[in-house]
């Protein structure tokens, strides 16, 4: 446990020491958050105005803004983190494995190093943009309108998906082998995570078979366990009591997700992503040792 910590430190150490990455990767995520809350969110108060005329367009736009902050947020939960993994492509670029070898260190121990620091990046990154949306969010509504209850449920969310998709990313890193192949599916990866997870896009706007395709993948689900706490208080004011209106919504906008006749429940969102953080923290490790040779 130790040698774990002490490497997970050192990681750590290394990825703060960049200081304007740190800043930059915390600022692209406001600045999505902003861009779409200020101008992109207009469509889909749009849309939901059309759909409900005798909704308030104050209560839509709290609604619209907190669907967004709960995407943004689960988005920076995968992001970060792999940001944070660039340290492990570095240390094989620049060949420090080697000292790895030579010292006491198990290949288990090594992933938990990497995967380690980019769970508390993960985590502090995404709970920063969660506070500083839900501030935001006070600020743009003059009302609270998320609870306590709820911003303690989503902060248990955060920490789970940092813990699943740093294990994920730290696999994924496993086969990239260059700074240039690093740039590249970083860049792809931020470019689709938003739509992989309905954070861009409500998942009622696709088609059947694409609609399950993307459900079947842990992002969309991730970003369904953050909608009920961040969300909810909205959509239940916006849906004014009315249970068709509510379900509507829940459908449309990723509050329920469902694989053909399966529905996808937190319970089993839950489960799901915790199998990810211990299978892929084994494939890790297990591909560790390849690298390593």
């Amino acid at each position: 446990m130790r040698t774990t910590l002490s490497l997970v430190h050192r990681n750590l150490s290394i990825y703060f020491r960049d200081r304007a990455g740190v800043f930059l990767s915390l600022l692209s995520a406001l600045i999505l958050l902003l861009l779409y809350t200020l101008f992109l969110g207009s469509l889909q108060i749009d849309n939901i105005q059309d759909s409900l005329p005798g909704a308030s367009k104050g209560d839509i736009r709290a609604f619209v803004d907190s669907w967004v902050l709960a995407g943004i947020v689960m988005i920076t939960t995968f992001t970060t983190g792999f940001g944070a993994m660039g340290v492990f492509v570095d240390d094989r670029v620049f060949e420090r494995f080697k000292d790895f070898q030579v010292a006491p260190i198990r290949r288990h121990q090594l992933i938990l190093g990497y995967q380690g620091a980019a769970f508390v990046v993960a985590s502090i990154m995404s709970l920063a943009i969660l506070i500083l949306g839900g501030v935001l969010l006070v600020i743009m509504h003059s009302s609270q309108i998320i609870s306590w209850v709820g911003v303690l449920q989503a902060v248990g969310y955060v920490l789970l998906l940092s813990l699943a998709f740093s294990a994920l990313s730290s696999f994924i890193l496993t086969f990239v082998g260059s700074s240039a192949a690093y740039t590249a599916v970083s860049t792809i990866v931020g470019t689709l995570l938003g739509f992989l997870a309905g954070a861009y896009l409500p998942v009622g706007l696709l088609s059947g078979p694409v609609r399950n395709a993307i459900n079947c993948l842990p992002f969309s689900p991730a970003a369904m366990l953050l909608r009920e706490p961040l969300v909810g208080p909205s959509r239940d004011v916006l849906a004014g009591g009315v249970s068709q209106a509510s379900t509507a919504l829940d459908s449309y906008y990723g509050f329920t997700l469902s694989v053909g006749s399966a529905t996808l429940t937190a319970p089993i969102a839950i489960i799901a992503l915790g199998c990810i953080a211990v299978i892929f923290t084994v494939l890790g490790s297990l591909r560790i040792g390849r690298v390593l040779r």
